[in-house]
């Protein structure tokens, strides 16, 4: 490979450097001066840059990363832009204004004492005990209607508890007994029916009273019914006519004071549960109200909410307890701010007598340090 070639040497090749060139001349006759052409500068120039091209020339990024092109100009700055920059599709997102987070209230189903650490449990607890008392009382809700029956059913087989426990048995196996039962006499066939039958009359008819049970249980399938007096049915036909007014009138009278009442109870029930859901410790003390405002009914004294749930808050220990609190609490935070008002207002006053200048003895430094001393002795 040849060695490049420079821009010096391809300008000394196109420009003639003989001793002709160089002699000087005659003045006579000045000759016209050859100028060097155009086109052959411009030649020399491109071998120049094809001989640099060729060798391997690590480039350096240009000042803000921009680079060359093939004809060695530097690229537009939107192109490099545009080609080195991956371009974001993503949409920008704006953050809104920040909300700041609900302040959720303790749970009514706590202690009155429990309740007051309620402030200090961090924000995440806080909402971690919202969100389960909130699918504690969803489920409540959805479960009403299931507790609901099953007290129910609780109330009817109450009764009969101690013939379900005679039979070895249970409330379940005892209901699905009878429904067997009753499926049976609805589905069963004929002589299926008599067998049934003839065993409920043994075991609970002759079992009980004897032979004697049969002549009753055929005179009652045999139609035998007690003779009726028709004069004595005319006169209650009569009477029951006549008091029909008398009873219409009853009737409606009993059913508007029935209607009175129970307006009367849901107002007062609507006043209560209003009252209740105000009162911070409503739910605390509901129970002693009731107590107090019961005894005063009876006593034939009239009791309000308000001072019912002020006299129920002092009986109730836990809540008289965190009350007692809060006033020493608020007491303490008095005391503080009267002590430092008084702080601020007093004057401060120093017990000792004010120092005087020392006398001006001398002028050198000896006399002026035995003066300071002698008036602080003093």
């Amino acid at each position: 490979m040849s060695e490049p070639t420079t821009i010096r040497d391809a300008l000394e090749a196109a420009v003639p450097q003989d001793d002709e060139a160089l002699a000087p001349v005659a003045e006579v006759a000045p000759e016209p001066v050859v100028e060097t052409p155009v086109e052959a500068v411009a030649e020399a120039a491109k071998a120049v840059e094809a001989n640099i091209a060729e060798e391997p020339v690590a480039e350096k990024p240009a000042k803000g990363g921009r680079k060359r092109a093939a004809d060695g100009k530097f690229e537009k700055a939107e192109s490099v832009q545009q080609a080195d920059t991956p371009v974001d599709s993503t949409p920008a997102i704006t953050p809104g204004p920040k909300s700041e987070p609900p302040k959720e209230k303790a749970p009514a189903s706590w202690r009155p004492d429990v309740r007051e650490h309620w402030a200090a449990l961090p924000v995440e607890v806080r909402a971690e005990v919202a969100r389960r008392e909130a699918e504690v009382q969803r489920t409540l809700q959805e479960t009403a209607e299931a507790r609901r029956f099953t007290e129910q059913l609780q109330n009817v087989i109450r009764p009969y508890e101690m013939f379900i426990k005679a039979e070895n048995s249970n409330p379940l196996q005892a209901i699905d007994n009878l429904m067997a039962t009753a499926a049976r006499l609805r589905t069963g066939t004929a002589p299926e029916l008599a067998t049934m039958v003839a065993g409920i009359v043994k075991q609970f008819g002759v079992g009980r009273f004897g032979n004697a049970f049969i002549q009753q249980l055929d005179s009652a399938l045999a139609g035998e019914v007690p003779p009726v007096d028709a004069q004595a049915t005319q006169v209650q036909q009569m009477l029951q006519q006549q008091l029909a007014p008398v009873q219409q009138f009853m009737s409606q009278f009993q059913q508007q004071q029935m209607a009175q009442q129970q307006a009367a109870q849901q107002q007062a029930v609507n006043e209560v549960q209003q009252f209740l859901s105000k009162a911070e410790f409503g739910e605390d003390v509901r129970e002693e109200m009731a107590d107090i405002m019961e005894l005063s009914q009876r006593r034939g004294r009239e009791v309000s909410l308000q001072d019912a749930y002020r006299q129920a808050c002092l009986v109730n220990p836990k809540v008289r307890s965190v009350l007692e609190a809060r006033a020493k609490a608020k007491g303490a935070a008095q005391l503080t701010g009267a002590a430092q008002k008084a702080k601020a207002a007093a004057v401060s006053v120093s017990g000792g007598p004010a120092l005087a200048a020392p006398p001006s003895t001398g002028a050198d430094v000896r006399s002026a340090i035995e003066a300071a001393l002698a008036s602080y002795e003093r």
